[in-house]
């Protein structure tokens, strides 16, 4: 029998494309979690640590859009083995590189060779798993996210003080994802009338294009997306602000921002069975915005001499709450057509990202320029206030609607 007309196909596919988007989530993170290390390594700014950070960031955004005109042209399999070839060239570039200039080639590389794996994971997921298991293998999928940034913020603190570096971690990571690209290769596979229909179906990108962003209902969406993106750069910032301000350890600035990328596993997770439990997409994004931000606000005000535990709990919440973005790729193909949704979504996605590696950059700026992170952390705050204002006011009640409603 073949693989994939095998009842296990689907549950050997989801395991290998998880273990890919783990790897690329630790690859992700990397630049964040070794911020600290890495300034005193090179003698760099803040800044341009930003600058570094977000490299990869900007690329990933930019590709949101051809990931899909490419999944649509070559097939989801070509498009992620061919990209996390790439991917593979840049994690050991970064492995290798002693010099600012090639860390941040490697970083490009990194984001370029990573951006087009979701979507088209996501294409698989949908393609391959019944519909009644369908919201539950993406969530699955999405989930292993947060595994991978645990492994990374953990994982570098860990390797310092056992190993004297980070960069066996780092090579042991990127060997992981040259097996995985094995696996990928005999494992994935598209089904070929689906694949007919894509092309028959494609019409003209720019017209898409056009389309959904004549369609007024994209915009609270793209607005609250570029918002919430300042929460992550806060979390690639979180070791070197604990260090620097609250007098961490790198070792438990690393328990404190691990406990927190946990968090997005059950978070994924429950954020979406708690939408559909109220049959409801508005009214959770709209209270675990303002639980992020209520938690975000605790956490700069609380005094470096609280405990630990406490510190830790609060990344946990700050990031379980913060994983309502899985909500947005169930709102917007709830709201927009079905011909122009998956543009959609890589517009939001895009801008949302391109968005996050705008700001990170200024964030490290205005640390050198104040010698302090108050202007920087009040920036952060004041577009999570104005986060589940915008959804409130300006996003629709979408669930269990179709677009013409």
């Amino acid at each position: 029998m073949p693989l994939e007309k095998s009842r296990y196909y689907v549950a050997i596919l989801l395991a290998s494309i998880c273990v890919t988007y783990f790897v690329e989530n630790f690859l992700r993170s990397a630049a964040g979690a070794l911020t600290p290390i890495l300034i005193d390594e090179l003698g760099i700014s803040h800044g341009a640590m930003g600058l570094l950070v977000s490299a990869y960031f900007f690329v990933y955004g930019l590709m949101q859009l051809p990931s899909g005109i490419l999944s649509d042209t070559f097939g989801a399999k070509k498009t992620i083995l061919g990209f996390t070839a790439l991917t593979v060239v840049g994690v050991f570039l970064f492995w290798v590189s002693r010099s600012y200039n090639l860390l941040f080639v490697a970083q490009l590389l990194v984001g370029i060779g990573c951006s087009t794996f979701y979507i088209n994971a996501v294409k698989l997921v949908s393609t391959w798993f019944p519909a009644n298991r369908k919201a539950t293998a993406i969530g699955i999928l999405s989930a292993s996210s947060g595994l991978g940034n645990f492994v990374s913020y953990m994982g570098f603190p860990i390797a310092m003080e056992a190993l004297g570096g980070w960069r066996s971690l780092y090579l042991g990571m990127s060997v992981i994802l040259v097996v995985n690209w094995v696996m990928n290769f005999f494992i994935l596979r598209d089904r070929e009338q689906l694949q007919a229909s894509y092309h028959a179906g494609r019409g003209s990108t720019l017209n898409s294009v056009s389309s959904v962003l004549r369609d007024r209902r994209i915009y609270p969406f793209l607005a609250g997306y570029i918002l919430a993106s300042t929460g992550w750069v806060f979390m690639n910032w979180v070791t070197q602000y604990l260090m620097d301000v609250k007098g961490f350890t790198y070792f438990q600035v690393g328990q404190i921002a691990s406990v927190g990328t946990i968090a997005g596993i059950p978070g994924c997770i429950i954020v979406a069975s708690v939408s559909d439990r109220l049959r409801s997409r508005k009214l959770p994004l709209v209270g675990f915005a303002s639980l992020y931000t209520a938690a975000l606000a605790v956490f700069f005000f609380l005094p470096a001499s609280a405990p630990l535990d406490v510190y830790m709990a609060l990344s946990f919440t700050l990031n379980f709450c913060i994983s309502f973005w899985v909500l947005f790729f169930s709102m917007i193909p709830e709201t927009l057509p079905a011909e122009t949704a998956s543009i959609g979504l890589g517009i939001v996605n895009g801008t949302g990202t391109i968005g996050f590696s705008v700001i990170a950059p200024v964030y490290g700026a205005l640390v050198d320029a104040t010698g302090g992170y108050g202007a920087s952390n009040m920036m952060i705050l004041g577009a999570a206030v104005a986060t589940p204002i915008i959804f409130g006011l300006l996003v629709k009640e979408c669930y269990g609607q179709s677009p013409e409603e």
